[in-house]
């Protein structure tokens, strides 16, 4: 057989001809490899759309959290989370109820936040928790009507699973597309599914 060959090719001409065989051989793999990266993106971003749309309940650890999250919880804005750092820094919360220490933040203020924080330590938080359905109305009544063409960052962190990329993605979503025509509109923006705009359909207004 080799000698057939050696008969048919000159040793250049076979040289050549394997030249080419390995020139293939590495475009195939090349080929394989940028098809199976392609794969693995595609995976990592039905990941990630996956992961957007489980609407996740916002959850704050006072202990940890930074002036832009505090601003999302309701009732508390840029001075009352400056407040509630200058308080941290000076005196480590032990307990989720120590916030009540911070001036201005009552315990009206505090049941309203309560649903948003991490809760810990030694306090009241247990009982506060778990209302009765009458202080759960009232809860909601406090919190109040969001409209969702005109709030800001820190209202739209008061509706449950908001946290405050998802409020963003509302508000360029409203500067892109322009006002929403009915609350179903939110869940057209990225990383809002049916489930959030359910659980807040009572205080969604346009």
């Amino acid at each position: 057989m080799n000698n057939r060959i050696h008969n048919l090719l000159s040793s250049s001409e076979q040289r050549l001809i394997l030249f080419v065989g390995i020139i293939a051989l590495f475009g195939y793999t090349l080929d394989l490899l940028a098809f199976r990266g392609a794969e693995f993106k595609a995976a990592a971003a039905d990941s990630l759309a996956a992961t957007l749309e489980e609407d996740e309940a916002l959850v704050i650890d006072i202990r940890l959290a930074n002036a832009e999250e505090l601003m999302c919880l309701p009732g508390i804005g840029p001075k009352r989370a400056e407040d509630i750092l200058q308080y941290r820094e000076a005196n480590p919360f032990t307990s989720v109820d120590q916030i009540m220490l911070v001036k201005g933040i009552g315990l009206k203020t505090y049941q309203r936040i309560l649903p948003y924080l991490t809760v810990f330590g030694d306090s009241l938080a247990t009982e506060l928790i778990a209302p009765t359905n009458s202080a759960s109305a009232t809860l909601n009544q406090d919190l109040g009507i969001v409209n969702i063409n005109t709030a800001g960052l820190e209202e739209l962190c008061t509706l449950k699973g908001i946290g405050p990329a998802k409020a963003e993605a509302i508000i360029r979503y409203r500067e892109e597309h322009g006002p929403f025509s009915t609350p179903e509109d939110l869940t057209k923006v990225k990383g809002i599914g049916t489930k959030t705009l359910e659980n807040n359909l009572s205080r969604i207004r346009i």
